[in-house]
């Protein structure tokens, strides 16, 4: 309607228009300036014009005003004027229009002015309509992009703004989206090719050009993408797809056969490179669709598999080698085996199993560390390596214990000579940690064919002579025999039954009784667990605890000792009325429980045991075993009011400073020294300094194992605060521990003399 009715003006001339304001400096006299729409004629025509272009720019959804040329001296345009704004202007300039009304362009937008009043002087001067697109620099306006059209309208020009923000922001998105998608396919990791439904390439990204060795400009809109590919392989795919030879003769097609709409196929393939080296590759193809759905052309993403196939080999190495030392691991030792056997059926040679299991490495481990351990499991690996021939294979089953395979065996005497010659590999010292350690190993030897059986049953012989080389006194080799089977069979049950004795209720814990050198009297006790197997009786601990550190078992097994002494301890110190201390044993694996804490705490509480009267015994090598965390143990055990003492001390790695370190309470000297102190002066005199400078650091000693008044005498004399042994006990069951303390005061009664006085008599 606006445009309209301005048509119809600017084609009267200067009908109506108003006359020039003359701008003089700042001010403008535009006082006689009087707007075409406010003059009347005669017939009313002028005013119903104005009428319908009011209607018109009023509900215009543009802003749009009338500016009049403002001309200067000398009759140029020196400004514009605003004669009339709709009402929409208001937004687009964000002033209310009486404060825009008659104001000079160059007042209404300063900053912006230059640019837009030129192009404003020429729609005057010239007559040509302008149209440009600008972006509104007022934050507070929401039209931040505003499309101007200015046309000429006498002296001056018809301005409509429309909002075009919207429109900018959709096309920066676009662009955005655009540069980003650009961006993502430029700088994708792989290799991306796009082709025409001929296969001709019409795009490829940096990636496609690093693989290919072809630039863009080689490839695209000029060659198949058939050109990187070994034309062998696609006659030999397209054979595999049993399609036709004119099929096959155009490599495309073969490579696009199993594509269908919306699925991707992918297969290996050899690239052909620029310079004709060759990289295998994964290509995954897909069809690409227009818009009305026919096929547009393919996209395929190539991958260069070269590293993953050398992953893929490694990985393979990891699942079939022992991470620390490299060697072969137990599957991979599996197939060894089982064509080591098939070729010596073949050839009718022999094949000998060598099982090797280190000799007390679990000492090394507690005493120094399992870093230390693994050094040595390091040099085991090596020193079997040197020892055999390149065709042999040496594996690591797990822990400690080692496997080799020899084949081409011609002879028995051969076989001897190779495990006694893995036995003496172990001669030199291997030095670990500044520690220099004589290693020994065990080694077990089966024979095929001279035993029969398959690869599972050639290791189980193998390691059944192992164990029997170990139980006869380690640092040799033996040949498996049927004996050494049965052995082993006794050792399996065994397990088995121990796994079920705390079901069963076969554990015991038998108690023996400690007394005080200086006074005589009973002031403790030590639980000592015992198993009454249903069928070979009452066991010791060195009859099946081996085997539960061994297996694991002597974590559950330790958790229930804890709480049954703590709760029978407790029921014997009522019993007596008498304040005893418990001790209880815990072996390295139990001190490294996570939950001891905890397990001590419960085994308290279900008992009502003080936690001062509970101690816990500890060997000296454990406490060289991940010294913080052993130390954090202690002093929350220290917390609860629990003691520790170090039991068999002297036979370890431990020395005093440990003991300043930790705070023990109490040393426990090992038996084997009690029983060579009164005899033996070398053992005496090691018995004498550990008295001395225990009581130099405010820590008691306990004598273990004493037997006769001699080691009692000799105790007494070098001042030893406590002791315990089959002088005064032996272990019984918690139900005759009252029995026992009660006949040996009654027999401490009896003395013609005072206690104090008989140990002195006896020192």
């Amino acid at each position: 309607m606006i445009a309209a009715i301005l048509a119809r003006v600017a084609a009267r001339g200067a009908l109506g228009l108003p006359r020039t304001a003359v701008a003089t400096g700042l001010a403008v006299a535009a006082t006689s300036v009087v707007p075409w729409w406010r003059r009347r004629s005669i017939n009313g025509r002028v005013e119903t014009e104005h009428s319908r272009f009011i209607a018109a720019a009023e509900t215009s959804l543009d802003g749009f005003c009338l500016l009049d040329a403002v001309r200067g001296p000398d009759g140029g345009i020196a400004d514009f004027c605003a004669t009339y704004l709709n009402r929409n202007m208001e937004t687009f300039t964000g002033v209310a229009r009486a404060d825009l009304q008659n104001k000079l362009l160059s007042k209404m937008l300063p900053t912006t002015l230059g640019a837009l009043f030129r192009e404003l002087c020429e729609v005057v001067e010239t007559g040509q309509p302008a149209r440009e697109e600008r972006r509104f620099p007022k934050p507070e306006v929401s039209a931040q992009w505003v499309r101007y059209q200015a046309v000429r309208l006498a002296d001056g020009v018809a301005l409509t703004c429309s909002d075009v923000t919207e429109a900018y922001r959709t096309k920066e998105r676009l662009e955005r989206l655009a540069e980003f998608n650009d961006s993502i396919f430029q700088n994708a990791p792989f290799s991306i090719f796009a082709t025409d439904p001929d296969g001709i390439v019409s795009a490829m990204n940096g990636a496609a050009e690093k693989l290919s060795g072809y630039a863009r400009e080689h490839l695209v809109g000029k060659a198949s993408i058939t050109i990187l590919h070994d034309r062998r392989e696609l006659e030999a795919r397209a054979r595999e797809l049993s399609l036709p030879v004119a099929v096959a003769t155009d490599g495309f097609q073969v490579l696009t056969a199993n594509v269908t709409e919306g699925e991707m196929a992918e297969h290996e393939w050899t690239c052909i490179r620029r310079d004709g080296t060759r990289t295998p590759i994964s290509l995954a193809m897909r069809g690409v669709t227009g818009a009305t759905g026919e096929l547009s052309g393919y996209v395929g993403i190539a991958v260069d598999v070269t590293e993953r196939k050398a992953m893929l080999e490694y990985v393979t190495h990891l699942a079939t080698h022992d991470q620390l030392t490299g060697l072969a691991g137990r599957a991979h030792l599996q197939d060894r085996i089982v064509q080591a056997v098939e070729r010596a059926h073949r050839y009718g040679t022999k094949v000998a199993i060598f099982v090797l299991d280190l000799d007390q490495f679990k000492r090394i481990n507690d005493s120094l560390g399992h870093w230390a351990g693994d050094q040595v499991l390091i040099e085991t690996a090596n020193r079997l390596r040197d020892a055999v021939r390149s065709s042999d294979t040496v594996a690591r089953m797990g822990g400690d214990e080692f496997v080799v395979v020899m084949e081409d065996m011609v002879s028995l005497r051969d076989i001897e000579h190779c495990a006694a010659n893995l036995v003496t590999r172990f001669a030199p010292e291997m030095t670990i940690e500044g520690h220099q350690l004589h290693i020994t190993a065990s080694v077990g030897v089966s024979v095929y064919p001279d035993v029969h059986g398959d690869a599972r049953h050639m290791l189980k012989w193998a390691d059944a002579a192992m164990y029997s080389a170990k139980e006869n006194g380690r640092n040799q080799h033996l040949m498996f025999n049927e004996d050494m089977l049965r052995e082993t069979a006794d050792r399996l049950s065994l397990e088995r039954a121990l796994r079920n004795a705390i079901a069963r209720n076969e554990l015991r814990l038998h108690y023996q009784p400690q007394i005080s050198l200086t006074t005589g009297a009973v002031i403790g006790m030590e639980a000592l667990l015992r198993w009454q197997h249903p069928e070979l009786g009452l066991l010791m601990p060195a009859k099946f605890m081996p085997l539960a550190e061994e297996t694991g078992l002597i974590i559950p097994i330790g958790e229930w000792a804890f709480a049954e002494a703590c709760c029978e301890g407790q029921q014997i110190r009522e019993e007596l009325g008498m304040d005893l201390t418990l001790a209880v044993n815990l072996s390295p694996r139990q001190f490294g429980q996570k939950n001891l804490l905890q397990v001590a705490q419960h085994a308290l509480r279900l008992s009502g045991l003080p936690a001062n009267a509970l101690e816990i015994e500890i060997t000296e090598n454990t406490l060289m075993v991940n010294s913080a965390a052993t130390m954090e143990m202690l002093e929350n055990l220290r917390a609860l009011g629990v003691r520790t003492a170090i039991d068999d001390f002297g036979t370890g790695f431990c020395n005093f400073s440990y003991l300043i370190q930790y705070k023990v309470d109490r040393l426990k000297i090992d038996q084997r020294f009690v029983r060579l102190a009164a005899t033996d002066a070398n053992a005496a005199a090691v018995v004498r300094s550990i008295i001395a400078m225990s009581h130099g650091l405010d820590v008691k000693v306990v004598a273990e194992g004493l037997e006769t008044e001699q080691e009692m005498r000799f105790l007494v004399r070098r001042r030893c605060d406590e002791a315990q042994g089959y002088l005064i006990s032996k272990p019984v069951p918690a139900a005759d521990f009252g029995g026992v303390v009660r006949r040996y005061m009654t027999k401490t009664a009896a003395s013609s003399r005072p206690t104090t006085a008989r140990l002195s008599r006896l020192a």
